[in-house]
């Protein structure tokens, strides 16, 4: 197998890369040894003591993965919720684009209104001006 395919397949095997496997195998292996030995042979209680942390290393390692996957399940929720909660927000910011151009129209229509006031307003003055159809016809 080539460098990088050696790699992956082990990191395929391990999970996460924590050597965890490797551990397992080693702690099977040590116990069959520990078993076939004899209870007289020097260094018995040492290798019963390293194949019981290599055991919590083992339980350690499974509780922080437990901890890691629970964690990932309650930031999924999480995002679900900001998704939709986003859904939410854009709805409300449609509805404001909405009520925006609503309300540029009506200054348009107001604009237009006011122009309109004051060109009637210079017309009224103009025509303050002249004398009425009454004085005029005398």
């Amino acid at each position: 197998f080539p460098p990088d395919e050696v790699i992956r397949k082990r990191l395929l095997i391990d999970g996460d890369g924590a050597g965890d496997d490797r551990r397992i195998n080693l702690l099977v292996k040590s116990f069959i040894k520990w078993c076939n030995s004899g209870s007289q042979e020097e260094g018995y209680y040492t290798q019963y003591q390293r194949m019981l942390s290599t055991l919590s290393q083992c339980e350690f390692s499974m509780g922080k993965t437990l901890l890691v996957y629970d964690m990932n399940l309650r930031e999924m929720e999480n995002y679900e919720k900001i998704y939709k909660d986003i859904g939410k927000d854009e709805n409300i910011i449609a509805a404001a684009h909405e009520k925006i151009s609503e309300c540029k129209k009506q200054i348009l229509q107001a604009k237009r209104i006011r122009k309109n006031r004051q060109e009637y307003d210079a017309l009224a003055k103009v025509i303050q001006h002249h004398p009425d159809r009454h004085e005029t016809l005398k």
